[in-house]
């Protein structure tokens, strides 16, 4: 398996053993050193401190370990200095550091703006803060080729940019905010006791935040946040969420962040207000904490509920003939095509179809939405072609956000089937299923989850490992009209939410999917969880 993955040679071994070694200095990042004489200008003069971040899980993990790291540096030096924090509001505000938060900050009488996870691009509002006497530190990781950073803020600390020699071009923005955590505290006489409960939110939005996990220090900073999460113990808002969550700790992996814990974090600022992740993972009253991860979790179901409308309904306008090469679904916003959840719906309708899609939130005279593409169609360079008809855009090869006026809709869909058929065959809109190893289902067995569990954390450049198990089908029953279950050989699987996928003449077959150990009424079995590409992760980031 790791051969196939390309880990061969004495490296191998230390791919499946990440430490705390594998983090990086942080004196290797551009920008540190000047924000760290800002951050301890503003502590020494008493200053007003406001972080302002997205509101996604990597965002708000990124305010809660930079609020923590200062409060801890304040608190220390004895300091009258403050720290606020400000989530943008999705509806209202828009991705980024707004207009808005700028000139709140001005008239709260900020001092100092830190951003995280958004800034970079921001060049004008980063120039307003400045000339409204509001000095600004970016902490970003986002970067697209060729665009530089605001030139306005005091220091800009973003692994991507021109000049930056940190090796890790992969850290989340959570990521960054610990390593500039960890050299604001690099003195402090407590730092190995506090580290630690960094880490626990640093893995959360790492792995929310789905980037490479195939980066040694990436998979350190999973690793040991991960060790801590199923150790405990933890403050009163994190233990409400996992419980709402149904996390058990001692049996959290990456996975139950990408399923459980991730979407509940996401769902506030999707549908509400992202604020109120920090209020209950800074709350320390465990009443009010359970009460408000249960007003989070409510709001999880919202969304999913309104996730799987607004799916159906573009299923059936989509009928059953053949799609269009780029699929454009949507609709009035006050007819439930909520703005907030375009990006998971996307992605859903391009996972079914295998065609770049983009789900669209009509307000008024204005249509903003989400794009999630097929590897082969880059989602910028699509809406590029469109350029013209938009009022702004932006993103990466797969996932993208755009606003344009409701009246130019119809070109913007005939003008992006146009694209891809004109720059992309037949071919490339065919799915390929990949797979690591070729095995005999005798092989599947408990011992071989074990072994495969070593490489874990798995997740974007590290998935787990997916395997074709070829052979007889047998005993295969449906349970509630919709999951899968028999056996391929002498091997049990599920295949949830299958129905009608598998033929109901297959008397030999290859399952792709994944090993897992299953409780079978007391009896613990090796079972094959069949993977059909359309349960991913719901991805933090909305790209603008």
């Amino acid at each position: 398996m790791l051969a196939g993955r390309g880990h061969v040679g004495p490296g191998a071994a230390g791919f499946l053993a990440p430490t705390q070694g594998d983090l990086l200095d942080p004196a290797g990042l551009l920008g540190l050193a000047a924000a760290l004489d800002r951050l301890e200008r503003a502590i020494a003069d008493g200053q007003h401190v406001r972080l302002v971040t997205d509101y996604d899980v990597d965002g708000t993990t990124s305010c809660l370990i930079l609020h923590a790291a200062l409060d801890r540096r304040i608190a220390s030096g004895g300091s009258r200095a403050t720290v606020s924090y400000h989530i943008p509001d999705r509806m209202t505000e828009g991705y980024g550091l707004s207009e808005r938060a700028v000139r709140a900050a001005a008239l709260d009488g900020v001092h100092l703006v830190v951003t995280a996870d958004i800034g970079v691009r921001d060049h004008a509002t980063v120039r307003l803060a400045r000339e409204l006497g509001v000095d600004v530190i970016v902490v970003d990781h986002h970067l697209p080729a060729g665009e530089t950073v605001p030139t306005d803020a005091v220091a800009v600390i973003c692994p991507p940019q021109p000049g930056c020699a940190y090796a890790n071009k992969a850290l989340a923005a959570c990521g960054v905010s610990t390593k500039l955590a960890t050299a604001l505290l690099a003195r402090d006489p407590r730092r190995d006791a506090i580290l630690p409960s960094l880490w626990k939110l640093a893995a959360i939005g790492t792995v929310a935040d789905i980037v490479d996990l195939a980066t040694p220090e990436n998979r350190a900073l999973v690793t040991l946040g991960l060790r801590e999460l199923n150790r405990g113990p933890h403050g009163a808002g994190l233990q409400a969420l996992l419980q709402v969550a149904g996390v058990r700790p001692g049996a959290i992996t990456a996975e139950t962040i990408g399923f459980a814990i991730g979407p509940r974090i996401n769902a506030a600022g999707r549908l509400k207000d992202a604020n109120a992740v920090v209020r209950l993972l800074r709350c320390r009253d465990p009443v009010a904490a359970h009460e408000q991860a249960s007003a989070i979790n409510a709001l999880n179901n919202e969304r999913k509920e309104i996730q799987a409308s607004m799916v159906d309904r573009a299923r059936e306008g989509l009928g059953d003939g053949a799609p269009p090469a780029f699929i454009v679904i949507g609709g009035p916003e006050d007819d439930g095509w909520h703005r907030g959840v375009n990006g998971i719906v996307a992605a859903r309708i391009r996972d079914e179809y295998h065609r770049p899609c983009a789900a669209v939130s009509i307000i008024g005279e204005l249509a903003t939405g989400s794009i999630r593409s097929v590897p082969s169609v880059h989602a910028v360079h699509a809406l590029d072609g469109v350029a013209d008809l938009l009022l702004r855009y932006g993103g990466h090869p797969v996932a993208a956000g755009f606003t344009l006026r409701t009246r130019d809709l119809p070109a913007f869909r005939e003008r992006l089937a146009a694209f891809v058929s004109a720059h992309h065959d037949d071919d490339s809109l065919v799915p390929v299923e990949d797979y690591d190893l070729d095995v005999d289902p005798r092989e599947c067995t408990l011992r071989a989850v074990a072994e495969l569990a070593a490489l874990e954390p798995c997740g974007k450049g590290n998935p787990p490992a997916r395997l074709g198990v070829h052979g007889p089908i047998t005993n295969v029953r449906i349970a509630k009209e919709k999951h899968v279950f028999g056996r391929v050989g002498p091997l049990p699987f599920a295949w949830w939410n299958g129905a009608g996928l598998l033929p109901s003449n297959a008397s030999r077959a290859t399952l792709l999917g994944k090993l897992e150990a299953h409780d079978d009424r007391g009896l613990e079995i090796a079972r094959l969880v069949v993977d059909d590409g359309r349960d991913e992760p719901i991805s933090a980031g909305e790209c603008g």
